[in-house]
C-alpha cells in the first residue's frame, strides 16, 4: 500500500510551518502535497508586521532560522486619562524575552528557505490525499463573524528618545474608541503602529497630514519615547473576528486564519495558527506510525484544541471591547493597577498570552 498523501493549501506561515513540522516529526516530504510555486508577496503584505510570543519562537527555531526582529522584554498595558497601568516583564516567566517582532516578508522568507530544502510532492490526481490541511487564511462562510466597529491605522513610526529600555517595551494604551499598540522593530527608535478606532475615523487619519498626525499620536502616548513621527506609507484595516464553526470535517482541517482569524490586540492570533499547526503536525505522525485512522487522530486534535482556541478568542474578544465600554472604565485603572503591584495575578496573565491555553 502507497503512503497516504496528505495536502496542505495555503502559501503563508501557517501552512509552511505545518509542512516542515510535519516532516520534522517523521511523515516523508514525498507524502506532502505542498504548492511553492507562489510568487512575489505584495509590498504591502511584506512589511505587515507580526507580534510573536517568545513560546511560538522557541518552537520556530526547531524548523528556521529565526529572521532579523525587535525584542520585547516588557509589555506595558496603559489608559488613556487614566493613571493605572501594569507592567509585564520578562522576569515574571523567568525567561530573558516575551517575544519578537517581525515583519512578514522576513519571517516568509526564512519559512521558504526552509521548506526549499525538501522534495515535497505535487498534487497528483492518481493519488488522492487522504487529508487536505486548509491554511489558506479565510475562514469562509461557516465562520461565525463578529465586527468590532473598529479599523486598525497602520504604519511605522520613529521614536526620538536614546532609552534602550523602551526599544525593547511594547506599549498597548486602550482609549476609548480602541486599542492602540506600539511594537519595537529591529531597527533602533522604530516601532510598528497599529492604531485602532472607528473606521471613519480611521480613514480621516489616513488622509491627514503628516505632522498633524504625529502631533496626535504624541498627545495620546506622552513623552517618554521622545517625539514621535511617522514614517513610511500608513494603510487602514476594518477589524471583524471571524471563527469557523467546523474545524474538522470529512477528510479535511482547517487552522490558523482558516479557521480564526482575531482582533489585533495582544497579538495572538498567528500565535494561536501556529500552535495549530504545531499540535496538528504531532497528532498526525503519531496516527500515521500506528496506522491510526486519521478522523480518530483529527477528532483528538480538535478536542485538545478547542480551550486554547476558544479562550484566546474570548480573551481577545473581550480586551478588543470592554476598554471601550463606559461604564467599564472606574474600574479597569484599579484593576490595572492591581496587576502591576500583585505578581500572583501578572504572572498567568503573561503565560496565557506567551504561551496559549495549556
Amino acid at each position: 500500500m502507497s503512503p497516504k498523501r496528505l495536502r496542505i493549501t495555503g502559501s503563508g506561515p501557517v501552512a509552511l510551518v505545518c509542512a516542515l513540522f510535519m516532516q520534522r516529526r517523521g511523515i516523508a516530504a514525498g507524502q506532502i502535497e505542498l504548492d511553492l510555486t507562489i510568487g512575489p508577496v505584495p509590498e504591502a503584505l511584506s512589511a505587515r508586521v507580526l507580534a510573536i510570543s517568545e513560546g511560538s519562537c522557541q518552537v520556530l527555531s526547531r524548523v528556521i532560522a529565526l529572521p532579523q526582529a525587535g525584542l520585547i522584554e516588557q509589555v506595558e498595558v496603559s489608559m488613556q486619562g487614566h493613571a493605572g497601568r501594569t507592567r509585564i516583564d520578562a522576569t515574571d516567566l523567568d525567561v530573558t524575552r516575551l517575544g519578537r517582532v517581525m515583519r512578514y516578508g522576513s519571517l516568509l522568507d526564512a519559512l521558504r528557505t526552509a521548506t526549499a530544502r525538501h522534495a515535497w510532492a505535487t498534487e497528483d490526481a492518481t493519488q488522492p490525499a487522504a487529508l487536505t490541511i486548509h491554511a489558506e487564511g479565510d475562514a469562509g462562510e461557516d465562520a461565525r463573524v463578529r465586527d468590532f466597529d473598529q479599523s486598525a491605522l497602520l504604519g511605522e513610526v520613529h521614536a526620538s528618545s536614546s532609552s534602550t529600555i523602551w526599544h525593547s517595551t511594547a506599549f498597548e494604551r486602550f482609549t476609548p474608541h480602541g486599542p492602540l499598540a506600539l511594537l519595537p522593530l529591529p531597527e533602533p527608535g522604530r516601532f510598528a503602529l497599529v492604531w485602532c478606532d472607528r473606521d471613519a475615523t480611521c480613514r480621516t487619519r489616513l488622509l491627514a497630514d503628516r505632522e498633524a498626525l504625529s502631533q496626535e499620536l504624541n498627545d495620546l502616548i506622552g513623552a517618554r519615547l521622545g517625539a514621535v513621527s511617522m514614517v513610511g506609507p500608513l494603510t487602514v484595516a476594518k477589524l471583524t473576528r471571524r471563527l469557523r464553526r467546523d474545524v474538522v470535517r470529512g477528510e479535511a482541517v482547517w487552522i490558523g486564519n482558516a479557521a480564526q482569524s482575531l482582533h489585533p490586540v495582544a497579538g495572538q492570533g498567528l500565535n494561536l495558527g501556529l500552535r495549530d499547526a504545531f499540535e496538528l503536525a504531532d497528532e498526525l505522525a503519531c496516527a500515521l506510525r500506528r496506522d491510526e485512522p486519521i478522523d480518530r487522530s483529527l477528532a483528538r486534535w480538535q478536542s485538545n484544541r478547542r480551550p486554547d482556541r476558544l479562550g484566546t478568542v474570548a480573551i481577545t474578544d473581550l480586551m478588543a471591547s470592554s476598554f471601550t465600554w463606559p461604564l467599564a472604565r472606574p474600574l479597569q485603572s484599579p484593576m490595572l493597577m492591581a496587576l502591576d503591584l500583585m505578581h500572583s495575578l501578572r504572572r498567568p496573565l503573561a503565560a496565557r498570552l506567551m504561551f496559549g491555553g495549556r
